[in-house]
C-alpha cells in the first residue's frame, strides 16, 4: 500500500513538474510571439518595368509577385491548392488535430532516440502562412509551438478567405515566382485566368517542393505529383471521374523560361534612377509602363553595335577568336550577334557553323585592320567568334573598344522610344545618353541659325562672305584663327548653304553679329544649356559640353513647331496598392468631362501645357534647311532613302566626339560616338563618316521592319510661302528655273527683303 501511495506521489509530482514546465514554456514562448495582426502585412511585390506593349523588360529583386485579392482568384486554383495542401481548411480552426498527434509522436521519438535533428508537423495552410510571414523556417519544437498559437489566434481574428488570399499570394512556386499570378506567367506564359484544370493542379503541386517538381529537372516526379493533386481533387469532388481520367493523361507542357528578359540594361537602369526617390523609405512596389518601343529599341541596339563593328575593321587588327563558348565571355553581344565556330579552313575558304548550319565566310568583305588581313590568316579550326548578318552578308565582329550611344525620341510628347547608353551594359553601366558630357561640335549650329532667323537679322537666302577671320581670346592669349573643316573659304554663300555644309567661318560671323550674350540667353531659354553665361567664341562651334539626350530634346523643337519638351521614359507608374503615381500628359482639357447631352456641356478647350520657345515658322525653316543638308550637304549619303529626313552632323576638334541627329516626321534620333577616355577617333573621320552610318542603318531597318507610312510629310505651317531662289546670287525668282533652290519664307520676311532690295535700287 505504501509503495502504491509512493508511486502515486511520484506520478503526481512528476505530472506537476511536467505541467509546470509546459506552462512556463508556453508562457515564455507566448511572451516572445510576434504580432498576429496580419492585416498590416502586405506581400512585398517587386518593381516591374514594362515596355510600351506591356511586355516585361525587367524586375527588381529576387521575388517575382503580383498580388490578387480573393475574389480575383479562379475557383479552380482554390480547389487545386486545397486538395493538395489542406482539404479541411474551411473546417478546422487553424490546426489539424490528427496531424498534430502524429507529429508529436514522431517528434518525441526524435528527441528520445535522436533519430533525427529535424522535427515534423502536419501544417495547415494557416500554419504555413504563419511560418512564411511571421516566423522563420527553423525546424524546432519551439517554432512549431509558436506556429500553432499564432495560427489559432489568426483563425479567430480573420476570415478563411483572407487567410487563403494571403497564402496564395505569398507561397513560393519556384522560378522566382511568389504567388499564383506570377507562377502562371513564369511557368505557362499565361494569365492565371487562362489556365486549364490540369495546369492549376500542377501549380498546386509545386509548393511542396518547387525544385523537386520542376519538369525541366525531374519530369517524372512532377507528373506524378500533378496527378496526385488531380486525384485529390476528384476525391474532394472538385472534378468528376471523366475529367480525372482525361487530365491525368495530359503531359505537362511549359514554354522555355526566358531569364534573359530580367537582365538590366541602359534603358531599365535609367528608369530605376527616375523612380528611386518615390519610395522615400517605404516598401512600396511599382508597376512601370515605360515609353520604350521594343521594336525600335532592338533596331537601335543592333544598328549601333553593327555599325561600330564595321568601323573598327578599318583600324583594329583581329583579336576576336576564342576557344570557348561566347556566352561564357560576353553574353550581351549575343543579343545582336551570332556565335560562329570554324569547322574548316583550307587556306582558300572558311566554313563555319552558325546555329547548326554550315556557312561559307565571304573573305573579301571580312578583311581586317589597317593591312586588310584575310580571315584565312587569323581564323583556325575550332575558333569561336562573333558574327553579324548585315544586308544578307555575314560580317566578323569582335568586342568593341570604341563606344557610343543612341536615343530615339518622339518630338511631340517627349517619349523616349529607344535608349542605348553604350555598346555593352555588362562591361560598363555608364550611360552615355545621359551621363557623358561631350563637346557637341558642329551639331550646335542649327540653334544659332534659328536665332538668326527668329530675330529677322537673317533670312534663308541671306548672303554672307565666307572668309578668314581672327578673334582675340583675351589678354596674354594668342589670336584664334578658326578655319573650315576643308581649310578653304568659298566666298559669298547663302545662309542656307552655310548650314547645309556646316560652314565654320560663316557660323562664327552669324554668331558674332547676333552677339554672344543674346545667343547664351536663347540657349538658356530652350534649355540647351542650364545657366550658361560663358561668352567665349568657341561656344559658337560647340566647345561647351552637353549630353546626347539634351541635344536630342532640343532638336525636337524643329519638328514639333517650336515647343520645348521634356524627355520621359515613364508612361505610367502604379503602386502595388493600385494608385497612380505618375501619368503625366502635355495636354490638358477644360470641360472634357461633360458629354454633349449634359446640361453642363460646354465646348471643350484643349490647352497645350508645353512652352513655345521658337515660333513655328522659324522652326520649320531650320528643319527645311536640315532637309537640304541631307540632299546636298553633310548628310547626303541619306538622300536615296525614300522617306522625309532632315539631319545634322557634328564633329569636334581632332575628331574626338562625333555626332549625327536625324529628324523625321515621327521621331528625332541622336547618335554619339567616342572613346570613354577621349582620343582621336580616326584619320579624317567625321560625324558623316562614323555617326551618320549608324543612323542610316537604323532608319533603313526601321522602314523595312513593318508597314511604315512612307507618305508621311513634315508639317508645313500655313503662313509659309514657297519661293525659288537663284542658285548663284540667291535672289528670289519670279518663277521656277532649272537648278533654282526651293525656299520657304514668311510674308514679313518677303516684305523686309523687298524693302531692302528697293532701298539698294534707290542707292544705285
Amino acid at each position: 500500500m505504501k509503495l502504491l501511495l509512493l508511486l502515486f506521489k511520484f506520478i503526481f509530482i512528476g505530472a506537476l513538474l511536467v505541467s509546470s514546465i509546459i506552462v512556463v514554456t508556453l508562457w515564455n514562448v507566448q511572451s516572445k510571439l510576434p504580432n498576429s495582426n496580419i492585416s498590416d502585412y502586405f506581400p512585398n511585390e517587386i518593381t516591374k518595368i514594362y515596355d510600351t506593349n506591356y511586355e516585361l523588360l525587367y524586375h527588381v529583386g529576387n521575388k517575382d509577385r503580383f498580388y490578387l485579392e480573393y475574389n480575383q482568384i479562379p475557383i479552380e486554383m482554390v480547389n487545386a491548392i486545397l486538395a493538395a495542401e489542406d482539404k479541411n481548411f474551411f473546417l478546422h480552426q487553424g490546426f489539424d488535430l490528427q496531424g498534430i498527434f502524429r507529429s508529436i509522436l514522431i517528434n518525441i521519438n526524435n528527441i528520445l532516440f535522436k533519430d533525427s535533428r529535424n522535427y515534423i508537423g502536419a501544417s495547415t495552410i494557416t500554419q504555413q502562412l504563419v511560418k512564411n510571414i511571421l516566423l522563420t523556417n527553423e525546424r524546432t519544437l519551439t517554432r512549431k509551438i509558436k506556429e500553432l498559437i499564432l495560427s489559432i489566434r489568426i483563425e479567430r481574428e480573420y476570415s478563411k478567405e483572407y487567410i487563403l488570399e494571403l497564402y496564395l499570394n505569398e507561397i513560393y512556386f519556384g522560378r522566382r515566382s511568389y504567388g499564383i499570378a506570377t507562377a502562371a506567367s513564369n511557368y505557362f506564359n499565361k494569365s492565371i485566368y487562362d489556365l486549364t484544370v490540369d495546369e492549376y493542379a500542377y501549380l498546386a503541386a509545386l509548393p511542396k517542393g518547387p525544385n523537386n517538381y520542376d519538369i525541366k529537372k525531374n519530369y517524372k516526379k512532377a507528373f506524378e505529383r500533378r496527378n496526385y493533386v488531380l486525384r485529390q481533387m476528384y476525391e474532394n469532388k472538385f472534378i468528376d471521374l471523366n475529367a480525372l481520367d482525361r487530365l491525368t493523361k495530359k503531359p505537362i507542357q511549359t514554354p522555355d523560361y526566358d531569364i534573359k528578359k530580367y537582365n538590366k540594361s541602359y534603358d531599365t537602369d535609367f528608369i530605376l534612377n527616375q523612380i528611386k526617390n518615390l519610395n522615400k523609405g517605404l516598401e512600396n512596389a511599382y508597376y512601370v509602363q515605360s515609353t520604350i518601343n521594343p521594336k525600335i529599341q532592338k533596331i537601335a541596339k543592333k544598328s549601333l553595335v553593327d555599325s561600330l563593328g564595321l568601323y573598327e575593321k578599318k583600324y583594329r587588327s583581329w583579336n576576336g577568336s576564342y576557344d570557348q563558348a561566347l556566352s561564357e565571355l560576353n553574353r550581351e553581344y549575343l543579343d545582336h550577334w551570332g556565335e560562329g565556330v570554324v569547322i574548316e579552313n583550307n587556306k582558300k575558304s572558311i566554313i563555319f557553323l552558325l546555329e547548326g548550319e554550315e556557312k561559307n565566310l565571304n573573305l573579301e568583305i571580312n578583311l581586317y585592320g589597317p593591312n586588310r588581313e584575310s580571315p584565312i590568316n587569323f581564323l583556325k579550326k575550332g575558333d569561336h567568334f562573333f558574327i553579324s548578318k548585315i544586308n544578307n552578308e555575314f560580317h566578323l565582329m569582335q568586342p568593341l573598344e570604341i563606344n557610343g550611344a543612341m536615343v530615339v525620341l518622339n518630338p511631340f510628347n517627349g517619349n523616349i522610344l529607344a535608349l542605348v547608353g553604350g555598346v555593352n551594359y555588362i562591361e560598363s553601366n555608364f550611360n552615355r545618353v545621359t551621363q557623358a558630357l561631350r563637346q557637341p561640335g558642329s551639331s550646335i549650329k542649327p540653334f544659332i541659325y534659328a536665332l538668326g532667323l527668329s530675330n529677322k537679322k537673317f533670312f534663308p537666302n541671306s548672303v554672307i562672305l565666307d572668309s578668314q577671320i581672327s578673334l582675340s581670346q583675351g589678354p596674354n592669349l594668342p589670336l584664334w584663327i578658326p578655319k573650315n573643316y576643308s581649310n578653304k573659304s568659298y566666298g559669298n554663300i547663302s545662309f542656307r548653304k552655310a548650314l547645309e555644309t556646316s560652314n565654320n567661318l560663316v557660323t562664327l560671323k552669324i554668331g558674332l553679329d547676333l552677339g554672344l550674350n543674346e545667343i547664351n540667353s536663347f540657349f538658356n531659354k530652350i534649355s540647351l544649356y542650364e545657366n550658361n553665361n560663358e561668352e567665349i567664341y568657341s561656344l559658337l562651334l560647340g566647345s561647351v559640353e552637353q549630353n546626347l539626350l539634351t541635344l536630342v530634346k532640343n532638336y525636337a523643337i524643329f519638328v514639333n513647331g517650336g515647343y520645348k519638351i521634356e524627355p520621359k521614359i515613364i508612361k505610367k507608374i502604379v503602386t502595388d496598392k493600385g494608385y497612380s503615381v505618375d501619368n503625366s500628359y502635355f495636354l490638358e482639357c477644360d470641360y472634357c468631362i461633360y458629354p454633349k447631352e449634359s446640361r453642363s456641356y460646354r465646348v471643350p478647350n484643349i490647352k497645350n501645357k508645353r512652352e513655345r520657345v521658337l515660333d513655328e515658322q522659324t522652326s520649320f525653316q531650320v528643319l527645311n534647311i536640315l532637309q537640304g543638308a541631307v540632299k546636298n550637304g553633310t548628310g547626303k549619303s541619306l538622300r536615296n532613302i525614300d522617306y522625309p529626313i532632315a539631319g545634322k552632323t557634328g564633329t569636334t576638334n581632332e575628331s574626338k566626339d562625333l555626332w549625327f541627329f536625324g529628324l523625321t516626321p515621327e521621331m528625332v534620333v541622336g547618335v554619339y560616338v567616342g572613346y570613354d577616355s577621349p582620343k582621336k577617333i580616326g584619320y579624317k573621320e567625321t560625324g558623316s563618316s562614323v555617326a551618320l552610318p549608324i543612323f542610316k542603318s537604323f532608319i533603313t531597318n526601321y522602314l523595312n521592319s513593318s508597314n511604315i507610312d512612307k507618305s508621311i510629310k513634315f508639317n508645313i505651317p500655313k503662313e509659309m510661302i514657297k519661293k525659288y531662289t537663284d542658285s548663284n546670287d540667291y535672289k528670289i525668282l519670279d518663277e521656277y528655273r532649272e537648278n533654282s533652290v526651293e525656299e520657304y519664307f514668311t510674308l514679313d520676311q518677303l516684305n523686309i527683303i523687298s524693302n531692302m532690295s528697293n532701298s539698294l535700287k534707290g542707292i544705285n
